[in-house]
Order: C-alpha cells, then sequence, then structure tokens
C-alpha cells in the first residue's frame, strides 16, 4: 500500500483506517459514490444491494480504481432474516460494522403520476416498505451489533421532498410528479433518525440525517432547466457533492454531533 502522507490533523478528524462500513443501497447513485469516498478514506466497506449484480459490479470498479477490495452482500431490508444474514457475513469477514449509511431508496410505479386522489395504495404500500421501514430494519440489525461492540454511527439519507413538497411546476406538462409515498416516507427517515439518536445514546451510537437535492442522471432537458432555474445555485446536484457531508457526519469530526438534519440542496429549501 502507497504512504499516507495525508496531514495528521486531516486524519485526525476524516480517517476510518480499517474501520468497517456497511451501505445500504450501494450500487445506487449516491451509494456507490460513497462506497468509493468511504474506501478512499480508509474503511473495510460492505455494499449491500436487493441488486447484486450491480452490487458486485460496483465493488469491482471501485476495486479497480482503489485497489481496496469491498464485499457485496445481496440483502432486501424489508426482510429482516437478510438484513442479520448481512450483518452476520460482515463481522465474519470484515469486523464488527461501526458504521452504516442507509442510502436505498425506491418511488415506485406511481412516480408517474401527479393525481394524489387515485394513487394506488399498493403503491404507497410498497415505497414505505423499502424507504422508511427498510431503513429502520437496517438500523435495528445494525445498532444491536454496534452495541455490542462498543458503538457506531448511523447516517440515514433523507430527501428535500421530506422537507418541503414537491414543485409540480418543474415537471412542465409532463403529467409527473415525485409521489405522496415518497415525501411520506423521506419525512419519516427524519424523525425516525431524531428518535433514534436519542434511544441509541447510551448505546454509544450517533445518527444523523443528510437531506439531498436532486442528482441529474439524464432526466428531461426541460426538466434540468427548471429545476436548476428553482435552486439558488443554478445546477441540480452532482452525487459527488454529498461526499463531504457523509464522510464528516460518521469521522471523528462530528464527534459531538447527533440526531441532526444536514441539508445540501443547493439552497432548494430556502426559499
Amino acid at each position: 500500500m502507497e504512504p499516507n502522507n495525508t496531514p495528521p490533523i486531516l486524519n485526525e478528524l476524516f480517517g476510518l483506517h480499517d474501520q468497517v462500513a456497511a451501505v445500504v443501497g450501494g450500487a445506487g447513485r449516491i451509494g456507490r459514490v460513497l462506497c468509493r469516498t468511504l474506501s478512499q478514506a480508509g474503511a473495510q466497506v460492505a455494499l449491500l444491494d436487493v441488486d447484486i449484480q450491480a452490487a458486485r459490479d460496483v465493488a469491482d470498479q471501485i476495486a479497480r480504481a482503489t485497489s481496496r477490495q469491498l464485499l457485496a452482500i445481496e440483502t432486501d431490508t424489508t426482510q429482516p432474516e437478510q438484513l442479520e444474514a448481512a450483518v452476520a457475513e460482515i463481522e465474519r469477514s470484515l469486523g464488527p460494522p461501526c458504521m452504516l449509511v442507509n442510502s436505498a431508496q425506491f418511488r415506485g410505479q406511481g412516480f408517474y403520476s401527479s393525481d394524489v386522489e387515485s394513487y394506488p395504495k399498493s403503491a404507497w404500500d410498497r415505497v414505505l416498505d423499502v424507504n422508511l421501514t427498510g431503513v429502520h430494519l437496517a438500523c435495528q440489525a445494525f445498532a444491536r451489533s454496534m452495541a455490542a461492540h462498543g458503538g457506531g454511527r448511523i447516517v440515514n439519507i433523507a430527501s428535500t421532498y421530506g422537507v418541503v413538497s414537491p414543485d409540480p411546476r418543474i415537471y412542465g406538462d409532463s403529467g409527473v410528479n415525485s409521489p405522496v409515498s415518497y415525501a411520506a416516507s423521506k419525512a419519516g427517515v427524519i424523525q425516525l433518525t431524531r428518535y433514534l439518536a436519542v434511544h441509541l445514546r447510551e448505546r454509544n451510537i450517533r445518527v444523523n440525517c443528510l437531506v439531498p437535492g436532486g442528482v441529474f442522471d439524464n432526466q428531461h432537458p426541460q426538466f434540468v432547466e427548471q429545476y436548476a432555474a428553482r435552486t439558488p445555485l443554478g445546477r441540480m446536484a452532482r452525487a459527488e457533492d454529498y461526499r463531504g457531508a457523509v464522510l464528516f457526519m460518521l469521522s471523528p469530526a462530528s464527534a459531538y454531533m447527533t440526531g441532526a438534519v444536514v441539508t445540501v440542496d443547493g439552497g432548494w429549501t430556502v426559499w
């Protein structure tokens, strides 16, 4: 391994050397960037995703770029037994996890309809099952391991749509809107974070939340233009824009921080 020439203060504040991190939804747009970031900061990273092939592909890409191996585990976070198995595999292969990032997200079939009155219950149930219940179950499973091994840090990823309503005007005449279930689930993640921060404090587990803005992913040009016009910084986010905030919340630099909601949205929620 190459010598570490990082200034000592940066290692002291942000180094995660040989600590074990799990990223749920690690094959996603934001998740894959966070996996690479944590790996570059020195952590041993387990990438959990329901799409195991995508997870393995991301793990291989990061390994080729950084010469650091990642552990890919197929995990459906709505299934408690799969989470328990994932925690056991991480403990066996890498050691006890002391960091968890919940970055999975799901909008479901209802994403393409802005009709609140006819939004189907089946879509509502599935979105909340993944975005809220899944986060709760993952926090439970990993918190048990963290508590048994001295503590840890959890970062849950919500959304600006958990803080304010989607603005239907940015979708133009498409009829598309982010669904009501997504907004409700992400608001729930914020409050879940606060609750867990209080109730896990005596287990030496800190829990914080990131509220990100929309990430550019080759959306329709009209949507991108209108989103950017609605954003004080004048553009959609890049997934890389969230690296610093998550690294901060997982590192010693945030040692006196729990239950916080950190908004990184280009100013979307300030007006």
